[in-house]
């Protein structure tokens, strides 16, 4: 169903959606190497001796520069190979709390970062359903290939998705939803928008929520699933037009909990994704979840556009800046983290 348009075999494939930055190891043959030779001393100086100097490690690690996934990693090879020791356990061993945390998000590079969200999620009392869904839901199909070959390759050659069923529960709907995500079959954001697929998706939709009793969350997660932002966001549309309803209102009303979270997430994120990002960073700041923050504001820090486009949406949204808020939220060293990521000060 990838490369294909829904219920349409016979269509031509259309061309797969690159992988992002950093989850594709042939992307390593365009990155340009840097120079890290001065910035790997100014790392060590920063956390020899006595004390660290946490403003030399952001002022390091926040350089525009390493903004790039594969010249973070070369950064982190280089003061690996300059001093035979290890970055990230020099950052452990010098740093703590949230502060911690968001070092070592930014080292690890967005592939690796996504495979310890999931793992400490599914590794504890109760499956973690914001990290699951900030790292699985909206994503490539080339992305999650990649998350799911690394999430085994890191833990015992384990497959993910047998990790959130037992977690969660075979028969649960929102496992089924993260089986189908994991299939990797969404359709590619170059396919079309046709029509005649729209209005039986709607009608299917509507099937499954409103003309029934009791959702059928498997069908409705199936269209979700398999539906490209274009295609769904034109879904969304046209149940509005044919029913008079906003297909988030059906949601709402059908379903409840996680599932209902979901769902909503890849709508809105459909219909407008900056300000889904937005909505997400906020919430996080708001809720004083500091973690869940970083890891959000981590993910889009590897997409410059996406990032700003984040930060307008906020502005617009909330009538405050993105800046402002973190400020208000958060103090010390994980502040000015995280307004050198947002190029803020």
């Amino acid at each position: 169903m990838g490369g294909y348009g829904y219920g349409t075999p016979n269509l031509m494939p259309v061309q797969p959606t690159p992988a992002s930055a950093g989850y594709d190891t042939a992307q390593k043959a365009w990155a340009q190497p840097v120079n890290t030779a001065s910035d790997v001393e100014a790392l060590r100086k920063a956390m020899k001796g006595m004390g660290c100097d946490e403003k030399a490690l952001i002022r390091v690690l926040t350089q525009p520069q390493y903004s790039n996934p594969w010249a973070m990693a070369q950064l982190v090879r280089d003061y690996d190979s300059r001093f035979l020791r290890s970055l990230e356990d020099d950052v452990r061993s010098e740093t703590r709390g949230d502060f911690e945390t968001a070092l070592l998000a930014i080292l690890r590079g967005p592939l690796r970062h996504d495979v310890h969200v999931l793992t400490r999620a599914l590794d504890r009392l109760g499956t973690d359903e914001e990290a699951l869904m900030d790292v699985l839901l909206d994503r490539s199909n080339a992305d999650l290939r990649a998350i799911a070959a690394e999430y085994r390759r890191v833990n015992n050659n384990r497959d993910l998705l047998t990790a959130i069923r037992d977690d969660l529960s075979s028969d649960d709907a929102l496992f089924r939803l993260y089986s189908m995500v994991l299939s990797a079959t969404r359709a590619e954001d170059a396919a079309p928008v046709l029509p005649h697929e729209i209005d039986q998706k709607v009608t299917e939709l509507q099937r499954a929520t409103e003309g029934t009793i009791g959702a059928n969350a498997v069908a409705v997660a199936q269209i979700f699933a398999s539906s490209n932002a274009a295609q769904l966001r034109a879904v969304a549309d046209a149940y509005q037009t044919k029913y008079h309803r906003s297909l988030q209102e059906v949601i709402e009303k059908e379903f409840r909990g996680d599932m209902e979270d979901a769902l909503l997430r890849m709508l809105m994120a459909s219909r407008d994704r900056a300000a889904s990002d937005a909505q997400r960073l906020r919430e996080a700041l708001i809720k004083k979840k500091e973690t869940l923050f970083v890891n959000r504001l981590v993910s889009l820090y590897w997409d410059g556009p996406r990032l700003q486009a984040a930060k307008d949406a906020y502005r617009k949204k909330f009538h405050c800046t993105l800046a402002k808020d973190v400020k208000d939220a958060l103090k010390g060293d994980l502040e000015d983290f995280a307004l050198a990521l947002i190029r803020e000060k």
